[in-house]
């Protein structure tokens, strides 16, 4: 590594001040212990999606392909995932029910009571592996009384959002919540194409989560959780980059004059539906709490059409169908959170089973072509033993110490047969099949240490794994496994908040080394395979600040900078890691008039990204900034905004693919109004 960054700014451990609680947007919140949690409020930016954090949450990077989270990346501090197929390197659990691959992560926010992101490893902590880092989402519990709270949305490009949620009690030990979601927009990509026309990436989301709560006695609670949503979006959103070449077709020149611009022969589609129940029971012993959260998750997608040619030619086309069936069982014993000696243990087992077929499309030749059907099956099983104990040593001291181990057992049976007319080509390519098992200990230790009743210091070192796996788009068995990942990460950090709240500042850096980092690579002319780099090291400082200078002013800021590069890895040492940007840094500023009136506004800005392991800079997307803003009133019980995102219309990409030379659009200037009710 050749140079290091800095970062001088950040955030609140709590909330802005909002005079109404009118269906708000996401909050970013947080307990702060030994490890680095993230707690920005983000509601200036009304984010509604993971990747709309970017910018505003130091250590975090997203990269949305704009295909409802199929073939999104999620990182935190350089661990990832890959796409389509390996482990999250950052995991998801909403009310304590884990979720698998990131590809079946939810898209859309319901409306959250709390939004965590822990930095770091974590699988001493939760049920669920997260090597990078975990986010955590909570929904609202059920109210004393009945309230019932609505909203609607629109704006340009007609979009329509329409909010609903109610809860309340049923009797003395029944209660329920309930919130559903409905959104709609018309396309951003205008497709020019005279035999299609229109627009390719219309999008339509519904969702709905319920919860029945039983409290026979105080010390006991049964809830039971179900959650539907249901996507029918156009195509992905997704236009030719200019100038460069395609596996699947020459340079066209012609093709990519505007970003919002496309010539496909076809719309494309993409849908999916996924089904979600969770049974959870909470039992107080008097000396800890006992937690048994039992579930399972059907994802489908069904299809995803992309014309992979980006012409008004029918030359190559993408098919893809696949759907995951995710079984999770955990027991989870919790001291009480005021005691000196902390500690949470428990066992974790987790299925899933991931099926599929994917159908390509592509000429050869003038008069070949090839027609290829790959059909696949991965499975993976994994028992887990966790714990974390936190120690108050006196006043101003705290020790942490924590580890997981995991047993993991993964499969893959895949066949491949082509249909096509082009020599050479196999119908059949065989069945391709392979086991792999493996122990994974990863442990944790951490250090808090108050200077004062303002300040404190702390520091943590922590190792993380990702497991083994296969991936299904390979034609060559030899290619289709990936070794394990793991990872050695530090870091130390001050933190400041005063007496009266209305300053807090915490600076962390953290310094990590990753072997046999997993990470995607595109093989002439259909393989898509994960290979293995001997190392990657991070290096990074992240800041965040709240500052209330005035009862009705307040300010927040963040910034990352980070340095993660390929220290050993053939052809392409000393390169930076693809996917993440070398910087990211946010600013949300909140004024509330005496009358009710406010005016909110907030800028991320996001540094350089390769998508690429070789830096090709023509897969680069450079420095952008993107600013958002609000003007808006509320009344006891209404409110009403006007608002704009990306005002300056800004240009970026957020997703690059090197094999089609096709990027995926950041969204462009969007004007709109929003009314709440509560009653």
């Amino acid at each position: 590594m050749r140079q290091i960054g800095f970062c001088l700014s950040a955030l609140l451990v709590g909330q802005m001040a909002m005079g109404q609680d009118v269906l708000k947007p996401l909050v970013v919140t947080g307990l702060r212990g030994v490890e680095s949690t993230g707690n920005v409020d983000v509601e200036g930016i009304e984010a509604e999606r993971v990747s709309e954090l970017l910018g505003f949450v130091p250590g975090l990077a997203v990269v949305a392909s704009d295909s409802a989270g199929y073939g999104d990346r999620i990182s935190v501090r350089g661990t990832s995932n890959t796409l389509f197929f390996g482990g999250a390197g950052v995991a998801m659990v909403v009310d304590d029910v884990p979720y698998g691959d990131v590809f079946g992560y939810s898209t859309e926010f319901f409306d959250l009571d709390e939004f965590t992101l822990h930095r770091g490893p974590q699988g001493s902590r939760f049920a669920r592996n997260g090597a990078g880092g975990l986010i955590e989402m909570r929904t609202a519990g059920p109210t004393d009384t009945p309230e019932y709270r609505f909203s609607s949305e629109y704006g340009s490009y007609d979009l329509l959002h329409l909010r609903f949620r109610a809860s309340g009690p049923i009797n003395d030990k029944l209660s329920y919540t309930f919130q559903s979601s409905f959104k709609e927009r018309n396309g951003y990509i205008d497709n020019v194409n005279p035999a299609v026309g229109g627009f390719n990436d219309t999008r339509e989301q519904f969702g709905a989560l319920g919860s029945l709560y039983y409290n026979p006695s105080a010390d006991l609670e049964v809830r039971f959780r179900a959650m539907y949503e249901r996507t029918r979006d156009g195509s992905q959103r997704l236009t030719a980059l200019p100038g460069v070449a395609s596996a699947f077709g020459p340079i066209d020149f012609l093709r990519a004059q505007d970003p919002f611009r496309a010539t496909s022969d076809f719309e494309g589609a993409t849908e999916i539906d996924r089904l979600q129940f969770s049974l959870h029971v909470n039992q107080d012993l008097g000396w800890a709490s006992l937690k048994s959260i039992t579930s399972f998750q059907n994802w489908q997608l069904g299809p995803n059409t992309v014309d992979l040619d980006l012409s008004p030619q029918p030359a190559s086309t993408s098919s893809i169908r696949q759907e995951q069936d995710l079984w999770s069982q955990e027991f989870r014993l919790e001291s009480d959170d005021s005691d000196s000696v902390r500690w949470t243990a428990g066992l974790a087992y987790l299925w899933k089973d991931t099926e599929g077929v994917a159908n390509r499309f592509f000429g050869t030749s003038a008069v070949t072509f090839a027609n290829q059907f790959t059909n696949y099956s991965l499975e993976e099983e994994s028992v887990a033993l966790f714990g974390n104990v936190q120690w108050d040593a006196n006043e101003s001291l705290t020790f942490e110490v924590g580890g997981r181990l995991e047993y993991v057992e993964s499969s893959l049976n895949r066949s491949k047969s082509d249909f096509g007319n082009t020599p050479g080509f196999p119908a059949m390519y065989g069945t391709t099949t392979g086991e792999s098992e493996g122990w994974y200990f990863s442990p944790s230790i951490g250090v808090n240490y108050a200077l004062t009743s303002e300040t404190s210091l702390f520091a943590r070192t922590s190792t993380s794994f990702k497991p083994q796996g296969f991936t299904a788009f390979s034609d060559n068995p030899i290619n289709s496994d990936y070794d394990e990942e793991r990872a050695w990460e530090t870091e130390i950090g001050v933190r400041y908040q005063n007496s009266d709240n209305t300053l807090g500042l915490e600076v962390r850096g953290y310094y990590k080394q990753i072997d046999d980092y997993q990470v995607n690579r595109s093989l002439p002319i259909t393989d898509f395979v994960i290979v293995n780099a001997d190392r990657v090291e991070a290096l990074g400082v992240e800041g965040e600040l709240y500052w209330k200078p005035a009862d009705n002013l307040t300010v927040q800021a963040t910034a990352g900078w980070n340095q993660i590069e390929f220290d050993d890895h053939a052809g392409f040492d000393d390169n930076e890691v693809p996917f993440l940007p070398q910087f990211t840094a946010g600013l949300a500023v909140r004024y509330d008039f005496e009358n009710g009136f406010f005016v909110q506004t907030g800028l991320r800005a996001v540094g350089a990204t390769y998508f690429d392991e070789a830096n090709n800079r023509d897969f680069k997307q450079g420095s952008y900034e993107v600013w958002d803003t609000q003007i808006g009133y509320e009344a006891e019980n209404w409110n009403a905004v006007v608002f704009a995102r990306n005002l300056f219309d800004e240009d970026y990409y957020t997703f690059m693919n090197n094999q089609i030379a096709a990027g995926t659009p950041g969204d462009p200037q969007v004007f709109g109004v929003r009314v709440g009710l509560e009653f």
